[in-house]
């Protein structure tokens, strides 16, 4: 084959990759994206239920039914959805979230793993929201962040990152609220970080690690979005 053909197929599939995943920012030791097609999709999708395998569970192996259901959620809440990646200088992601605008008609896992009713819910508030989002998918790698001094340094600025733009659609409108199923690990940080989400369910053991149901309004993440400027933590 020329090499010209060669190169124009390099380029052809190069611009196919990048349709994958669009662009956010560039840092010294990672970038961070949004993951817009299937193929990067997948790899978000093995990388939650890798890690929490690994980190909660101690196992190397998962089933590969179980791989396909979290895949297959991900799909189908595409549409609908902002899913995020951080990547290392390798191109390897190493964390990922995802922010999910909910219509009333999908069944979300709040609702179908801890058997919260949305809807019962959120007719209980004192208030009608504006928009409902659930966040979700939230994990970092935490083995292949040690594994790297740079990316070492950088742990909170990549949680704090993950945070802000998964929260930045509830943080849009003072109405907006969000649901999540929480790692009890995570959990115990967001009040340190300025975020205040009410639990609103037992917790159960979800993917891996004990997870908590949780709420939260405006005011629960307001703080966070008003003492932690980006610009601030990512130099």
């Amino acid at each position: 084959m020329p090499w010209r053909q060669i190169l124009c197929i390099t380029n052809k599939n190069l611009k196919n990759h990048k349709r994958m995943k669009n662009l956010i920012m560039d840092y010294d030791a990672f970038s961070i994206w949004r993951i817009i097609g299937k193929t990067e999709l997948k790899k978000l999708s093995r990388l939650v239920i890798d890690v929490n395998y690994k980190h909660h569970l101690n196992q190397l192996t998962f089933s590969h039914d179980e791989f396909e259901r979290i895949y297959l959620e991900d799909v189908t809440a595409l549409p609908d959805s902002r899913f995020y990646g951080i990547y290392d200088r390798k191109g390897e992601i190493i964390a990922a979230v995802k922010c999910q605008k909910w219509n009333y008609s999908t069944v979300l896992p709040i609702e179908k793993d801890f058997t919260v009713d949305l809807k019962y819910f959120i007719k209980g508030l004192n208030f009608e929201p504006r928009e409902v989002f659930h966040i979700g998918r939230f994990v970092i790698d935490q083995d292949n962040i040690r594994r790297n001094k740079d990316l070492q340094q950088k742990r909170l600025t990549i949680l704090k990152l993950l945070m802000y733009h998964a929260l930045l659609p509830v943080f849009e409108n003072s109405s907006n609220i969000f649901f999540c199923e929480c790692d009890e690990k995570l959990y115990s940080k967001l009040n340190f970080m300025g975020l205040y989400p009410k639990i609103i369910g037992s917790p159960k053991v979800y993917i891996g690690s004990k997870t908590i149901p949780i709420y939260c309004d405006y005011p629960g993440i307001n703080k966070f979005f008003h003492t932690n400027k980006i610009t601030e933590y990512v130099s």
